[in-house]
């Protein structure tokens, strides 16, 4: 059990800082430690450049870790989170207004150069351990990285790309906006990086290696800090990333028409543990997901089952709601508590063997056509086939049952339904999960924590 924290402990959400307003952030992370439970926090990518005070930035500055322009000295300054300093932000200005006047000229680091990954280790270990003050240490246990597409909140950079051609070529793939080019809310492809021996490469070389390049250095300095496991999400991935790092999908939103895309989203990353944002109002309680309530949680069958909450945005936990909720979150809590054996079985198995822990039916029947469509149902691993609702309002689901013998989770008993699709009641309150015929799912009793 993970409490997560956003940007918002930083100082103007500057990395390796902490904000006075969370001055007693510590003293929480050690509390719910000595309880048995985890902490996360985020790191970004873009360091901030308009503050002289800022150890990260003058160090990284030295040491030569940022990406710059080709054949020149000059770094690269996109725009991020970070604030500029004595400024007092105007949240009524549109986004666009609040960038332009207050967000902080921001540098990325090259992960690609030892320099930056011994650089990283630095500034992350002054947050788990400040020499100079033991006050503000953090003994986090995993590290969540984001905005390391890398995102930026300008096109390309302060002032705008130089190489046209790079930037423009004659075939652009549908992105946020194809009238802006390759370097829409990311840097010009231009930009000048560099392999471990000094060879340059353009970052249209590389753009979708960035996060990847910033993984394991991220990785490789929890496991250092902490000597344990440790666990660390990215949101930008590439292919073998899966072996550092869990994958989380970004800003889905919690609505009604996001909920099969979160499926989707999980099906495609399938090694890695998933994490979906909510960020809008669900009204109703859906189903078979979580069973949110006028704000949703994320997609409950996630393997990495983890809720955000907008800074202005009402309390999400199910206490804060009624107890009618509280029972419902409850119920579908303690059944994902008891499956918790047979998640971190596959987790295991996924880690060892590359196998997948969610996965589309095809995976396992992939000779039974029926199958192949289907992208609202999915299996945890080879035995527990999951039927989510997905509509508002419903209290039923349409739910293919592949050729084998399936057992409702909930009463042991037989189904007798194969190769076909069944209308399944979904009262409020209920989840259709059914076991595989053949398969043994490890569990357990549920309790307070995992750590109990």
């Amino acid at each position: 059990d993970v409490q997560y924290s956003d940007i918002d402990y930083m100082l103007r959400q500057m990395d390796f800082t902490l904000s006075p307003r969370f001055s007693g952030l510590p003293a929480l992370v050690e509390k719910i430690q000595r309880e048995g439970m985890r902490f996360v926090l985020i790191l970004d990518p873009a360091i901030a450049a308009n503050d002289s005070n800022y150890l990260a930035f003058e160090r990284g500055l030295q040491e030569d870790i940022f990406i710059k322009w080709p054949n020149s000295s000059d770094i690269v300054y996109g725009k991020v989170w970070p604030d500029l300093p004595n400024v007092e932000v105007n949240n009524s200005l549109n986004w666009d207004t609040q960038v332009e006047l207050y967000r902080a000229h921001a540098a990325f680091p090259d992960f690609f150069r030892t320099s930056t990954q011994q650089w990283w280790e630095r500034e992350i270990s002054e947050v788990y351990s400040n020499p100079r003050n033991t006050s503000l240490s953090m003994k986090f246990d995993g590290i969540w990285i984001d905005m390391n597409e890398p995102s930026s909140f300008v096109n390309g950079a302060v002032g705008g790309c130089r190489n046209q051609e790079l930037n423009f070529p004659p075939y652009i793939p549908h992105l946020g906006s194809r009238s802006e080019g390759l370097s829409f809310k990311t840097l010009c492809m231009e930009a000048e990086q560099l392999l471990p021996g000094g060879s340059p490469l353009r970052h249209y070389d590389v753009h979708n290696l960035y996060g990847w390049a910033q993984t394991k250095p991220t990785l490789d300095t929890l496991q250092k800090l902490t000597k344990e496991r440790g666990i660390v999400i990215t949101r930008s991935s590439y292919p073998s990333s899966g072996r550092w790092a869990g994958h989380w999908l970004g800003d889905n939103t919690a609505a009604w028409n996001q909920l099969d895309k979160s499926i989707i989203g999980s099906l495609a990353q399938p090694v890695r543990s998933v994490v979906s944002r909510a960020r809008e109002a669900l009204l109703p309680l859906y189903s078979s997901l979580g069973r949110p309530h006028l704000e949703s949680w994320d997609q409950f069958w996630a393997p990495h089952f983890k809720r955000d909450r907008e800074l202005l945005e009402r309390r999400q936990d199910p206490v804060s709601w009624n107890s009618t909720f509280e029972d419902l979150s409850r119920t579908v809590l303690n059944i994902r508590y008891s499956l918790l054996p047979y998640l971190y079985t596959l987790m295991f198995e996924a880690h060892a063997q590359g196998s997948t822990v969610v996965r589309p039916l095809l995976h396992e029947f992939v000779g039974d056509r029926e199958t192949w469509d289907i992208y609202r149902q999915f299996l945890w691993g080879p035995a527990l086939l999951i039927s989510p609702v997905l509509e508002q309002g419903a209290r039923e689901v349409n739910a293919y049952f592949p050729p084998a013998r399936w057992y409702d989770l909930h009463t042991d008993q037989e189904v007798g339904f194969r190769g076909e699709f069944r209308s399944l009641p979904s009262p409020l309150g209920h989840i259709n999960l059914h076991i595989r015929g053949g398969y043994i799912l490890a569990q357990q009793g549920p309790a307070n924590t995992t750590f109990y």
